[in-house]
């Protein structure tokens, strides 16, 4: 069954909202530049409401690793999603039970093969494919080209666990999972009526929209 992450929680509200439709993590950006950004009180506030089994992830462009082991520790968050090339040199981050999750972002140029050798230099086995933007880390609204999309899912699916992101609302995540397969899909502003204010009747839809294309793939395949 695809893994359903819902990003950009900024209100208590959305984040219950989302844990009761069934999203399985939550996402809490803690970027200077993002229009969702949420400090870190707020976040530990949401995320000590949160039902059991329902995962925090803490979204890093900025951080330090210094900075993203803190917060990770004070907001009680069960894994870090790390946006930036910079994190690279230091490997992987080490912070006791919380995991990794490296973004990567196909540019022109960009190269399955990046994939692999991060996974074999560092052990990190979960990454998120996002839409590149030379202005934003993330949050853009822009999908994936569909082939490159394919590719990326069929070249790293027997070494890694991958979402993908960019640009999946109620309306084409069902088909991005018929095609691309993945093990879990992260949506931000596709179930939004505004940057950073969820909306609730999106999210169930959304929801919605991958468990039926769960089932379609169960009974086809």
């Amino acid at each position: 069954m695809t893994k359903i992450k819902i990003c950009g929680i900024t209100r208590p509200e959305d984040a219950l909202e989302a844990s009761l439709w069934g999203a399985d993590a939550l996402g809490f950006n803690f970027s200077r530049s993002s229009p969702r950004r949420i400090d870190a009180d707020a976040a530990r506030a949401i995320v000590a409401r949160l039902p059991p089994l329902v995962s925090a992830v803490g979204v890093f462009v900025e951080q330090s690793p210094e900075e993203v082991a803190d917060l990770c520790r004070f907001c009680n968050l069960q894994a870090a999603q790390l946006h930036s090339d910079e994190y690279d040199a230091d490997k992987t981050l080490r912070i006791e039970g919380v995991r990794v999750i490296r973004v990567f972002r196909p540019s022109p140029g960009f190269e399955v093969s990046q994939v692999r050798e991060f996974a074999d230099a560092t052990g990190c086995r979960s990454f998120l494919f996002d839409a590149y933007s030379p202005v934003m880390a993330g949050g853009t609204g822009e999908s994936i080209k569909a082939q490159t999309a394919v590719s990326l899912f069929e070249e790293t699916r027997d070494f890694s666990w991958a979402l993908l992101a960019g640009g999946l609302k109620p309306g084409n995540v069902g088909d991005a999972v018929m095609l691309v397969r993945p093990w879990g899909v992260d949506t931000a502003s596709g179930v939004e009526s505004a940057p950073g204010i969820k909306d609730a009747l999106k999210i169930k839809q959304f929801v919605e929209a991958v468990r039926k294309a769960d089932r379609s793939l169960t009974n086809c395949c």
